[in-house]
């Protein structure tokens, strides 16, 4: 029996098939470097634990967090599988040490979404490697740091501006999609007729994070000026 290697070790799980492990830690991009026309299953991987991760999050919350309602357990899990939750896990697991990135693992963009993307292929590979049993144990294992009320309870910006539009106006805001950017995407927010703001971001959602932050930022300004 082949010993753990140290991804293995951290994570607290060890692979009885190690192709699923290297697909999950290899990125499309070292196929695209050698014009390979493959398509990585990593991909795949990362679809699979996309799902495994919201569904399982949603479990765990749902069994530690029994006396709250549906609005915090829909917010605490927003939380721990976004992007940038999963980019911090996928740090302190060392997982940016052990993927194969096409342009040199000392390349791979910490504010983009190959590490959170990469952690989710992890938890697809696992999943299929050991059953739904065995990946719950590795994500309660890993996201149990997070599983604070004070850190669960932190909304994101669409949320609060949403909260905030209707308590004060009775108006839901208004996303449109502005245009694709060198950079990413460029998305605007309004709020009624008044109220508008623009976000860019490296993905939509990115951009109406940003767009919503801005808005409700310049709201607040506004009122107490």
């Amino acid at each position: 029996m082949e010993e753990q290697t140290d991804l293995e070790k951290v994570i607290g799980y060890k692979f009885k098939d190690q192709r699923l492990l290297k697909e999950a830690i290899t990125h499309i991009s070292c196929f695209n470097e050698k014009k390979d026309k493959r398509r990585s299953d990593n991909e795949k991987l990362e679809y699979l634990g996309d799902a495994v991760l919201n569904c399982l999050i949603s479990i765990l919350l749902y069994s530690k967090f029994k006396g709250k309602d549906e609005g915090f357990l829909s917010n605490a899990r927003s939380v721990l599988v976004r992007k940038e939750t999963l980019t911090e896990i996928a740090l302190d697991i060392g997982l940016n040490k052990h993927i194969n990135y096409g342009n040199g693992d000392d390349l791979v963009p910490e504010a983009s979404k190959v590490l959170s993307n990469m952690f989710e292929a992890l938890i697809g590979a696992v999943y299929l490697d050991g059953g739904i049993l065995k990946t719950k144990g590795v994500i309660k294992r890993l996201f149990l740091p997070y599983f604070k009320e004070e850190r669960l309870t932190e909304k994101n910006p669409k949320n609060s501006l949403q909260e905030y539009s209707q308590k004060k106006w009775g108006l839901l805001p208004k996303y449109k999609f502005s245009r694709k950017t060198k950079n990413g995407f460029s998305v605007t927010v309004f709020v009624g007729n008044h109220f508008r703001s623009k976000g860019e971001g490296k993905s939509k959602k990115e951009a109406e994070q940003q767009a919503a932050k801005r808005l409700l930022e310049e709201i607040l300004k506004a009122e107490s000026g």
